[in-house]
């Protein structure tokens, strides 16, 4: 069979609903309440329609705003990496500054050590001196 046998044998949309129309029609009451349920079917297949372009068009939006809100978690996440690398550079910095601190008070403490040990000398030496001359002052008195 050729497709354009097929298409020959297929029947018109619309004539076949308005056969059936006109069949339940002339059926009465039966008819009537048959093209009702039907109505009644096409009405909740729009309305089902329609919630289900709602729900599609919620889901565009719920994922919009998903992604913008990743895009801001991906944002927050490059700053808190970028401010840890500026804060172990910091670190560092503040390591070295603490050790050449550390080495400058030990040598600050050393050199006040020698100075107290000169002073501690030298006051020594003047009172031997004054000593020295208190005894000649002595003896030359006597």
């Amino acid at each position: 069979m050729l497709v354009s046998d097929a298409l020959a044998q297929t029947p018109n949309p619309q004539a076949v609903i308005d056969q059936t129309a006109t069949f339940y029609l002339n059926q009465g009451v039966l008819g009537a309440t048959c093209l009702v349920f039907i109505g009644l079917f096409v009405g909740a297949c729009f309305v089902i329609r329609s919630l289900y372009r709602d729900v599609k068009a919620s889901h565009a939006a719920s994922l919009a705003a998903q992604m913008a809100d990743r895009d801001k978690v991906v944002l927050a996440l490059n700053a808190a990496a970028t401010a840890a690398e500026k804060a172990a550079v910091a670190q560092d910095s503040l390591k070295s500054a603490l050790a050449t601190n550390k080495d400058a008070s030990e040598d600050l403490t050393k050199q006040v050590e020698l100075a107290a040990q000169e002073t501690r000398h030298a006051v020594g030496n003047i009172l031997a001196a004054i000593n020295g001359l208190a005894t000649q002052a002595a003896r030359g008195r006597a």
